[in-house]
């Protein structure tokens, strides 16, 4: 598949077959990943792979807890927005349930930070969603769907605990992939013309 193909075609997929990856495919994935730019020759991407069945039921134990948790620090069920909090809770529950029981792995993609440098930081966060892309485009070309996610809940103490990250590193996306179950359109609201000045 050309590259343009690639990035033409790819879409975010949140529902999966239940097909397999094997763990050569996800090394793989990461290792394309790794070719992205990055200043100063930093690379300050480090790859966090949940693969495997018991691993994937893991991460969702920990997203359930991670969730409850969440419950217990809003207000309660008859509070005052207690109802609705308890309502998304639970809706959110199921649908991670239900989303990591279909998908094959979970690729989380955290960089080092450097609180004392904010101009590096902010380079080396870029840089970081630069590789999410190489890999997203990567699996995508091997006919995987993929969802990159930004979600709060899914980098709260336990699932950071659970992931196996540093102190010193910041969450830039948790990938989920899978084999998607469908064929999907592409939409963009804006033309490329209405989005470039020349200068």
């Amino acid at each position: 598949m050309r590259v343009d193909e690639a990035i033409r075609g790819r879409r975010t997929h949140k529902v999966y077959s239940g097909g397999a990856i094997s763990r050569e495919a996800l090394t793989e994935l990461v290792t394309l990943a790794t070719w992205a730019p990055n200043h100063r020759f930093t690379e300050p991407w480090r790859f966090s792979v949940v693969h495997g069945r018991d691993r994937l039921d893991a991460m969702n134990a920990a997203v359930q807890e991670g969730l409850d948790a969440m419950g217990k620090a809003g207000p309660a069920p008859g509070d005052p927005g207690g109802d609705e909090l308890a309502r998304k809770l639970q809706s959110k529950k199921k649908k991670m349930a239900t989303r990591l029981a279909s998908a094959a792995a979970v690729i989380v993609a955290s960089w080092v930070r450097s609180p004392d440098d904010p101009a590096l930081d902010r380079e080396d966060y870029a840089a970081t969603c630069c590789a999410v892309q190489n890999m997203l485009l990567a699996a995508h070309a091997r006919g995987f769907g993929s969802l990159w996610s930004t979600s709060k809940m899914l980098s709260g103490p336990g699932l950071r605990r659970f992931y196996g990250l540093g102190d010193d590193e910041g969450v830039a996306a948790v990938v989920f992939l899978g084999t998607p179950c469908a064929e999907l359109e592409g939409r963009r609201h804006r033309s490329p013309a209405s989005v470039t000045r020349w200068v």
